[in-house]
């Protein structure tokens, strides 16, 4: 038996998200691109000697706050497996993205507008991608795929997909809800998906969730 992790001191924890925090609201002020350490540890008001104990540099902060949301998604996959009706659902942590970016908003809109947030964006696309890559492992049946489609095209549409159809809807279409942006993704996606053999399988999804 492996010995059990210990728990993130809350101390680590509160200087993390402190420094997410400042590096989120600098990105708000002057873009990405323009941001000095100096910037986010002043806004955080932490050591330079905190800073660099825990990161070595904006960069750094940036995948921390990115690695957080992709534990928020990751919970949304577990909790929404299945849809209103109980069927397995694909692609479980959409909605929960959608209502992520409702809540930052001018965040996700400052990042894709700013030529520096690319790589903010690279970084979220890679985590989207991963996050894609896994479900698809995990529920779409072995041997049912149709030929000629390899996993690794599929994941890079549907990866593509959702990201045009987001920035779509956080850009141009501030009335519509999450749940409406989501609708139009799973009505874009899901039968281009289910064509080519990528369903999801409860009993997969049971297994995955313990």
């Amino acid at each position: 038996m492996s010995p059990k992790k210990s728990p993130p001191d809350r101390r680590v924890l509160r200087t993390r998200s402190a420094l997410q925090e400042a590096l989120i609201e600098l990105i708000l002020v002057k873009g990405y691109d323009a941001i000095t350490v100096n910037d986010i540890i002043g806004r955080a008001n932490v050591a330079r000697s905190t800073f660099y104990a825990h990161h070595g540099g904006k960069e750094s902060v940036l995948l921390d706050g990115i690695g957080s949301l992709r534990e928020f998604l990751s919970k949304a996959q577990r909790e929404a497996c299945c849809d209103s009706n109980g069927r397995a659902q694909l692609l479980a942590f959409s909605l929960a993205m959608f209502e992520h970016a409702d809540d930052h908003r001018d965040l996700y809109q400052a990042l894709m507008r700013d030529q520096g947030g690319a790589k903010a964006m690279n970084a979220i696309r890679q985590m989207l991608a991963r996050l894609i890559q896994r479900e698809m492992n995990e529920t779409s049946p072995p041997g049912k795929k149709v030929p000629g489609v390899p996993v690794e095209a599929a994941i890079r549409f549907t990866t593509d997909a959702f990201l045009s159809v987001m920035t779509w809807w956080v850009d141009a279409k501030p009335h519509l809800t999450p749940a409406a942006g989501d609708r139009i993704f799973r009505q874009l996606i899901e039968p281009a998906l289910a064509a080519n053999g990528f369903v999801a399988s409860p009993s997969a999804i049971g297994q995955s969730r313990g």
